[in-house]
């Protein structure tokens, strides 16, 4: 965490510096800006101690860093106008506003860090908290707290999944990468019995190899996407098929 003085510029090279030797190119990397920005002539700052740091200047930062994903959170006004200068592939980009004109205090962020406490955010009951549940928690708050007051919505969440177009939570697919990645980590079941603990290495790697394809699906023909898809759904329902016959020997 870097604030106040060890916010400069030169704290933060440090910081990517370091990352840089502790990154391994399957590892997930969190960015999350909190404080305040501005968006002037569509340009996005941070501040931080000293000359201010700009979207392009951290892109350029993050682009030293060799993991299979990362997830940039702007809990910020003005952050709106960062989101295409993130965007990217294996990227998911969060936003408290929607451009750099939406420069007023914001309320998203408290809501957003209330999803990765909260039980109500887990949508899908699985012990995690996703980027996307997150945001969904965070926006259906931030709506909430301007209705209930009365006042002007001054900030409209939005998130980039994947180098694709910044959305609300009324998109009709929900972003895949933000679906399924997640702010708790995935820690291996373990299982005192060899042959159990095979099969459970093999269920992870194909539900792996399922969320990729999901994820690269626009880049492959349909049907080679259906066949592929097919063949890794019958590998997976025949891996828990042995797993539970292994489970009723025990």
């Amino acid at each position: 965490m870097l604030s106040d003085k060890k916010s400069a510029q030169a704290e933060i090279q440090k910081a990517f510096a370091t990352l840089k030797q502790q990154l391994k190119p399957a590892d997930a990397f969190f960015l999350f800006f909190i404080g305040h920005g501005s968006g002037e002539d569509g340009t996005y700052k941070f501040n931080i101690s000293g000359p201010d740091y700009t979207a392009d200047d951290y892109n350029k930062l993050l682009s030293t860093l060799s993991v299979g994903r990362i997830v940039v959170v702007l809990g910020t006004p003005a952050s709106g106008a960062a989101i295409e200068k993130f965007a990217g592939k294996n990227r998911v980009v969060v936003a408290a506003t929607r451009s750099g004109q939406e420069g007023n205090d914001i309320v998203f962020y408290d809501y957003f860090l209330e999803a990765l406490q909260s039980p109500a955010a887990d949508e899908d009951k699985d012990q995690k908290i996703s980027v996307w549940e997150a945001f969904k928690y965070a926006v259906s708050g931030t709506e909430r707290f301007y209705k209930e007051e009365g006042r002007l919505s001054t900030e409209h969440p939005q998130i980039s999944d994947n180098g694709g177009d910044k959305v609300g939570i009324t998109v009709k697919d929900p972003p895949l990468i933000a679906r399924s990645t997640s702010f708790q980590v995935d820690r291996p079941i373990v299982s005192s019995d060899p042959k159990m603990q095979a099969l459970l290495n093999q269920k992870k790697e194909t539900e792996q190899k399922i969320e990729a394809l999901r994820i690269n699906k626009d880049s492959i023909p349909p049907e080679q996407y259906d066949k592929q898809m097919e063949t890794l759904l019958v590998d997976l329902a025949l891996k828990n098929q042995e797993i539970r016959q292994q489970e009723t020997k025990k």
